[in-house]
């Protein structure tokens, strides 16, 4: 069954849209392993590896978190098919291990020349700053890890900071109020599900959501929101296909 993992601060009303789209919805209750404001996001106790029909999770061992940073982004990282994106010095070891071994699991023999490129960042948060759109292509407020892609061949939209809440602090981040999840073709529901990226609140408020919305769409993605509630940082919402 496809699973969901997100923050029980998240809206109902992505919430009801992602079971109705069939995922079985797992919610990050508060604790005391990380800083409160922030203990409920997802991207701080697991790491997606992959997007779609490749999406894993990689379950970390809360006791390894701390309160404060770095302590507590060992798994706030970004991996997908061809990319592996961190503060890689302090990166879990056993993540990683896990995520080369889940990349040799995807790839075809024809592939096999073709190795993961591994970005090490000043970013510790970088799944929290930086929204997958797939496999090559990313959205970011963080100039820093903007240029870091860039230099290794990926397509980056660099956004305007702020406009996004995050209870406690200035202002939240995209890649941590949204997710990669499959819906039915709107068009026609006959047809196979469709790839989305569902943001927890309204994108359209957002000062850039019309580069944002066409940088998704050209990538034949289609953006779900939610008209009349805030845009909110709730920890990135994750999945597993499998």
């Amino acid at each position: 069954m496809k699973q969901a993992f997100l923050s029980e601060l998240a809206g109902k009303p992505l919430v009801h849209f992602l079971q109705k789209a069939g995922y079985n919805t797992n919610f990050i209750r508060q604790n005391n392993y990380v800083d409160p404001r922030i203990s409920t996001h997802a991207d701080l106790f697991m790491c997606q590896f992959g997007l779609w029909e490749e999406a894993g999770l990689f379950h970390g061992d809360p006791e390894k978190l701390g309160q404060d940073y770095p302590q507590d982004i060992i798994y706030n990282a970004i991996c997908t098919r061809d990319y592996f994106v961190h503060m890689i010095t302090e990166s879990d070891p056993d993540m990683m291990e896990a995520a080369m071994i889940w990349r040799k699991s995807i790839v075809s023999p024809d592939d096999s020349t073709e190795k993961v490129k591994v970005i090490g960042v000043n970013q510790g948060y970088t799944r929290c700053t930086c929204l997958p759109v797939d496999n090559r292509s990313f959205i970011t407020a963080d100039a820093g890890l903007a240029t870091a892609l860039e230099s290794q061949g990926a397509s980056v939209l660099t956004i305007k900071p702020g406009s996004i809440l995050l209870p406690g602090f200035d202002y939240g981040f995209i890649g941590g109020c949204a997710g990669n999840i499959y819906i039915d073709d709107l068009e026609d529901p006959s047809r196979p599900p469709q790839r989305a990226i569902i943001f927890n609140g309204d994108l359209s408020r957002h000062p850039d959501f019309e580069r944002i919305s066409s940088f998704i769409k050209s990538r034949n993605i289609y953006p779900v929101y939610f008209e009349g509630y805030t845009l909110e940082d709730i920890g990135s919402i994750l999945v597993s296909e499998w």
